[in-house]
């Protein structure tokens, strides 16, 4: 059975028609006249009765072996057709026994495997003809022209019906899961805007008065109003709506970088973004690796227990961070070891951004990398 959510409608659709072909058949058995073996044909009603309740209680369970039998018991009833009824009768225009439940199997092979399914369960039950037309006394090399393509006709009447309930329900199946695909993401967006909202109305307002208070202080106080001003710009970000699927070329940052800090065991490291960051995979590629060198930098030399990993966007650029509760050291120290310039420095200066680094004994050290966003040199 094919994978993804399916829509009821095609199965119960024909389980709708299974029971008003089993009514036909009723009453074609019991007003017709046309029964000549009276006996066999209430055991026919009888077992047909039983499967259609069978699966009208139990639901089409063990998909693969219930349609199967579905189409034998589709088989049995149109070699039963020509057996229970008087010589020579399927040659004739007189109203059918069978009715359209051998249809209902066909039918439900096409709304459960699509046009293939449908098809094939349609040629099965067309090949079952002549053996109905032999049950019935007919001999197949007498038949006249006309009477040869009705038998075909009807055999490809299967063949159509198949395919056409298939291809519906494939149709149908696609909206559907179309819909739950967009219900989903209506929810999500629905849920980042009451965040968004809670955002605004609470922890931005505050910031904001903070940040307006601060910068009465003075001038020393700026450095603090600036970053007070990029967690307003990151906690916006976070309410904005999720993004479509990625193309090919392009990645998240955000993802990466999770992904590189998840591991790194040997010290607790947390991500901070502001949104997913969608750049291009080589760009973010480069940002990625000079993120782990200052990671394992970190793990070698500083002694930290804890690393804050940032990326928040400021203005045309984005601004990557990597600060530690390490052991620091003088502002004066040569920080141009071998592998900050050929790992970290050569790797942002590709792109066009730049580095600074503030550090001091006993309070850490912050590496910032700034790189244009519109970048793609990468």
């Amino acid at each position: 059975m094919p994978e993804g959510p399916r829509h009821p409608t095609p199965i119960l659709l024909v389980l709708a028609l299974r029971w008003l072909a089993f009514g036909w058949m009723l009453i074609v058995a019991l007003i017709s006249g046309q029964i000549q073996r009276p006996v066999e044909a209430g055991i026919a009603l009888l077992a047909t009765g039983c499967w259609t309740v069978w699966l009208t209680m139990a639901g089409i369970r063990r998909m693969r072996p219930v349609l199967a039998m579905d189409v034998a018991v589709a088989i049995a009833l149109t070699v039963a057709y020509g057996h229970i009824h008087p010589p020579h009768a399927l040659l004739t225009e007189h109203p059918s026994f069978m009715g359209a439940y051998p249809a209902a199997a066909v039918a439900a092979c096409g709304a459960v495997y699509g046009p293939r399914g449908g098809c094939t369960a349609g040629l099965i039950l067309g090949l079952s003809l002549p053996f109905a037309y032999a049950a019935n006394e007919v001999a197949l090399d007498r038949l006249s022209f006309l009477q040869v393509l009705a038998m075909i006709g009807g055999g490809l009447s299967y063949v159509l019906l198949g395919g056409t309930i298939g291809a519906a329900a494939r149709q149908l199946d696609a909206l559907y899961e179309r819909a739950n695909r967009a219900g989903l993401r209506a929810a999500r967006m629905a849920e980042r805007q009451r965040i968004a909202a809670q955002i605004h109305d609470d922890v931005l307002q505050e910031l904001a008065r903070l940040r307006a208070n601060i910068r009465e202080a003075g001038p020393a106080w700026a450095t603090v109003a600036e970053g007070i001003a990029r967690q307003e710009s990151a906690l916006r970000g976070l309410g904005a709506a999720e993004p479509d699927p990625l193309p090919t070329d392009v990645v998240s940052l955000r993802a990466r970088l999770a992904e590189l800090a998840e591991r790194h065991d040997d010290v607790a490291v947390r991500l901070i973004t502001a949104g997913p960051f969608l750049l291009p995979a080589g760009m973010a590629t480069e940002i990625s690796a000079a993120v782990a060198e200052l990671l394992t930098n970190v793990v070698k030399h500083a002694r930290a227990h804890h690393v804050w990993l940032t990326v928040l966007p400021d203005g045309g650029d984005i601004t990557v961070t990597v600060r530690d509760d390490g052991v620091g050291f003088p502002p004066d120290q040569d920080t141009s070891g071998l592998g900050l310039r050929l790992s970290v420095k050569a790797r942002v200066h590709r792109m066009a951004g730049g580095v600074r680094i503030r550090s001091s004994p006993g309070h850490g050290t912050e590496v910032e990398l700034r790189i244009p966003k519109g970048n793609d040199h990468a």
